[in-house]
């Protein structure tokens, strides 16, 4: 396990939930601390990192990692929204207003199977990113077919010649859709995965554990004063600086960790690991909470008050993190076992895998 990246996916998590209560800093500024993104570039590296040995069932595994969760929220999302209206036929066969225009059948369907729905959000909202990581995933499947040792320079040849074609070729919706500029973090992270083989080795330790904290602490930093920086440069130029961000920072991270300086408290340990179903989970949180507040205890709401918005991060965290131990986990085990009864660890040999190993000897 690589624990500073655990970390980021913690914080990552956090910062959209966040996000999504609304709440804005001073000079109305509203940030998820580069969450999806760097959730991305994360992804990125990682697909590079997971099959580098080997890419046994690679697409299996990928898909039994995020679906059944995906599925089972948004089966709650569904009782939590319609209740007992589930059981008509006709709830099944209107299109959910503001939603989508197809019957509710199909939207949920196509929500279930990560296929795209133009401009629409599934029926779980956060779950447009996870669209976007399935097609890296069939992507990357397709390139370990080619060649496994090239799998990850090949997939940065069809992402660009994608995002080259949706510019000046291509005018379908599906160019569109499948040139989204946040696929260029999966590319980020596949250059940070050649980037410290090549690099790390030769860096000084000492100074890149005090670098690299600097930089990760001047980009999450940069978000508390937003407007400070972001109203004095172009737009232009906020934007690659705002692209920037979440690959330094997951570079930043891994060359600290090579370093020696891995992050071994296990409270962040633990909200990494239930990143995923903190990004899951909130959603269906909020909506309980804030029905609840309207109805019952008319409270102030969290775009209003910070301690509101404290306690719905609080309450959304620990939420995802008993999800992830009482349902995610035990999940995940059933599943594994029954597809492969003897799971290897793929951390072995040296270099980028020193470090995996030293994690887990902690």
């Amino acid at each position: 396990m690589l624990s500073n990246l655990q970390v980021l996916r913690g914080i990552a998590a956090l910062g959209v939930v966040f996000f999504h209560t609304g709440y804005k800093f001073a000079g109305d500024w509203h940030t998820e601390f580069f969450g999806v993104s760097t959730f991305f570039v994360i992804s990125g590296f990682i697909m590079c990192f997971i099959t580098r040995k080997g890419d046994d069932d690679f697409l299996a595994k990928r898909l039994e990692r995020i679906a059944p969760l995906y599925w089972l929220c948004t089966a709650v999302l569904l009782v939590v929204m319609f209740g007992s209206a589930l059981l008509e036929a006709e709830t099944w066969a209107k299109p959910l207003d503001g939603r989508s225009s197809e019957p509710l059948w199909a939207y949920v369907g196509r929500s279930l199977m990560f296929a795209p729905i133009g401009d629409k959000y599934p029926i779980l909202n956060v779950g447009w990113s996870l669209n976007y990581e399935v097609y890296f995933y069939l992507i990357f499947a397709a390139a370990l077919v080619i060649s496994r040792r090239l799998a990850p320079l090949i997939v940065v040849g069809c992402l660009v010649a994608l995002n080259y074609a949706a510019a000046a070729v291509c005018t379908a919706a599906a160019c569109h859709y499948l040139s989204f500029d946040y696929t260029k973090f999966f590319i980020a992270g596949i250059a940070i995965f050649y980037a410290l083989q090549v690099f790390a080795p030769a860096a000084p330790q000492r100074s890149i554990v005090w670098i690299g904290a600097a930089l990760v602490t001047l980009c999450y930093g940069s978000q508390f004063v937003g407007p400070l920086w972001a109203n004095s440069v172009t737009p232009s130029v906020y934007m690659a600086l705002a692209a920037a961000a979440p690959v330094v920072i997951v570079a930043s991270a891994l060359f600290v960790e090579y370093a020696g300086g891995a992050i071994t408290w296990q409270p962040l340990i633990l909200i990494g690991n239930a990143s995923y179903a903190i990004y899951l989970t909130h959603p269906i949180v909020f909506d309980v909470m804030k029905t609840g507040n309207e109805r019952w205890l008319q409270l102030p709401t969290p775009e209003a008050s910070t301690m509101m918005m404290l306690c719905y991060v609080a309450i959304a965290g620990g939420a995802g993190i008993i999800v992830h131990l009482t349902i995610e986990n035990p999940l995940l085990r059933v599943i594994r076992r029954r597809r492969q009864p003897g799971i290897k660890t793929l951390v072995s040999g040296s270099g980028l895998d020193a470090v995996g190993r030293r994690h887990q000897a902690a």
